[in-house]
């Protein structure tokens, strides 16, 4: 078995628009490098660093992914599924038997959530993480060889469980709450900040404005 992760970045300066109300720019990039790094040090254990790719569009995302010893590619396709469905194919000539997809906006992700998605994955079963809404997806394993139509964005775990579907595929749903939890509006960075499990307290980041950490 050659489990492997990809994670879609957008980029360090340009991520979490959302967050634009809440964080500075400086302050931003700074959460941004922090998540970075927090992914990269989870799937140390597993897959490892070597079966781990970063696909972004964003020079300075790349070097960054490579300082920190994973793979990177360069984007050549604008949008989520597409660097996503990029990541696929260079796993197929990498000899990769599942496929794993995380976003980089994680801060409560073990190694274990990651053991745990692929371990529901089977060849005619994909393995779907969604967020604490029920509502995106924050995980993904299946076979990078099937031809799968991924559907991040807007209602992403019913596209999800659809594409499986058209394939002739079951599914399965893992309950981690690594996996659910996700920082994608100021509230929810505001409640990471205030969050017993926030790894990243001592970390030389300030929010600005009213989401100040404690």
């Amino acid at each position: 078995m050659s489990d492997w992760l990809v994670v879609p970045v957008k980029s360090l300066r340009g991520g979490k628009t959302r967050l634009a109300h809440a964080l500075a720019p400086a302050h931003r990039r700074a959460l941004m490098d922090q998540l970075l790094v927090h992914i990269v040090t989870q799937a140390t254990p597993y897959p490892g660093l070597d079966k781990t790719v970063i696909v972004s569009g964003c020079g300075e995302t790349r070097a960054r992914a490579i300082e920190l010893g994973v793979r990177a590619i360069a984007e050549t396709r604008y949008g989520l599924n597409a660097a996503i469905r990029q990541g696929q194919l260079a796993l197929r000539q990498w000899g990769a038997s599942k496929m794993l997809v995380v976003p980089c906006d994680l801060p409560m992700l073990d190694s274990e959530d990651l053991r745990q998605l692929s371990q529901l994955c089977k060849p005619d079963l994909i393995a779907i993480a969604p967020d604490r809404r029920g509502v995106g997806t924050n995980g993904l394993c299946l076979d990078p060889h099937l031809e799968f139509v991924f559907q991040f964005g807007p209602d992403s775990y019913r596209g999800h469980i659809a594409s499986a579907l058209r394939l002739g595929l079951e599914h399965d749903t893992a309950h981690c709450p690594g996996l659910a939890f996700d920082v994608d509006t100021p509230e929810d960075l505001a409640e990471w900040y205030q969050s017993e499990e926030n790894r990243f307290r001592n970390a030389p980041l300030t929010a600005d404005r009213q989401y100040g950490a404690p």
